[in-house]
Formats: C-alpha cells, structure tokens, sequence
C-alpha cells in the first residue's frame, strides 16, 4: 500500500484528478471533505482520488445529512 502525505496548507497547489458537478458523498467512499474555495468542496476518497465538486461545502454536507437521515 502506498502511502502519500498531503499537506492541507498547500491544497490549492495539489494535482486535481477531476472536477465534478455532482458527487454523492458517503460513509464509504469518501475520507476527508473540506472547503477548497468559496464555491467548491475537496473531497479525498478512498481510493485516493482528489476531486472537486462544484458546490459549496455547507450544501454538500447538508445533502450528505438528508440523504443519511442525519438532523440537528
């Protein structure tokens, strides 16, 4: 298994695998979700995959909860 670092503080500088509209994120398929701009999230998989959705971290994880039955 190859092991790879990736440093959070330099995330606009990674190599971007691909840029989607629609990703259905779950519990797995996906490892780390954070904010990559104002109007995209970063999303690292499972398989190591580095994508970009092309929507707003708050609206992913609220879909994330809807489609999960998670409620506040």
């Amino acid at each position: 298994m190859v092991r790879k670092t990736i440093d959070m503080s330099r995330l606009d500088k990674l190599k971007i695998d691909g840029e989607v509209v629609n990703y259905l994120v779950q519990w797995d398929n996906t490892l780390l979700l954070t904010a990559y701009d104002q109007n995209r999230t970063f999303v690292l998989t499972i398989d190591g995959e580095q994508l970009l959705i092309r929507e707003r971290l708050k609206d992913v994880l609220s879909r994330f909860a809807q489609v999960n039955l998670i409620y506040p």
